[in-house]
């Protein structure tokens, strides 16, 4: 009888114990995740926010603030359309996905009241090689799509195609969702 109930004991702190302890490690490291998540996540929702606004004024530098267009349907690589609030240019906001596509680039493009981009401005391509893909940030690079509607005949990047044509391909999108909402406004 004593050698089963130390056979129990043996049982327990070999098998059962180490189990609830990784249990109470786990959740106790989880709470604190949240708790941490909790805290920053408001600071880095205002840092996103404040980038953002940032970019829009690049784009369009002339502006009354803006007004987020509530559009469905639009392609995935465009997170968001905006409106100046003083006259009837648009400021584009897409998510390219370059060479790594888990961390996508953040893009803002401006349009004047013709359609044509003002300026392209991009705020974020972290996960773009550095000296490579990330030439998509360059100003040589970005002035090629200003004063155009159409940019379909804009070269890609040498070195960098798939971040460069990523990057073209998302223009394009914001381009057609800007003419449609042109074509859109004079039906009206």
């Amino acid at each position: 009888m004593t050698k089963e109930i130390s056979s129990k004991k043996d049982t327990f702190k070999s098998l059962i114990l180490p189990v609830i302890v990784l249990v109470a490690i786990c959740i106790v490291i989880g709470a604190a995740m949240a708790a941490i998540n909790y805290i920053t996540e408001p600071k880095i929702e205002e840092a996103r926010r404040e980038k953002e606004v940032k970019a829009l004024n690049a784009v369009i530098p002339e502006n009354n603030g803006f007004t987020k267009l509530e559009i469905s349907g639009l392609p995935e690589s465009i997170s968001a359309v905006y409106s100046d609030n003083g006259s009837d240019c648009l400021a584009v906001m897409l998510s390219v996905k370059g060479y790594d596509s888990s961390n996508p680039m953040s893009v803002a493009v401006g349009f004047d009241e013709n359609g044509k981009i003002i300026k392209c401005s991009v705020i974020s391509c972290v996960g773009e090689t550095k000296g490579i893909g990330s030439k998509v940030a360059d100003d040589g690079f970005l002035s090629l799509f200003v004063g155009k509607k159409d940019v379909s005949t804009v070269d890609t990047v040498s070195g960098a195609t798939i971040s460069s044509t990523a990057f073209k391909e998302a223009v394009e999108d914001a381009c057609l969702v800007v003419a449609d909402l042109r074509i859109a406004e004079v039906t009206k």
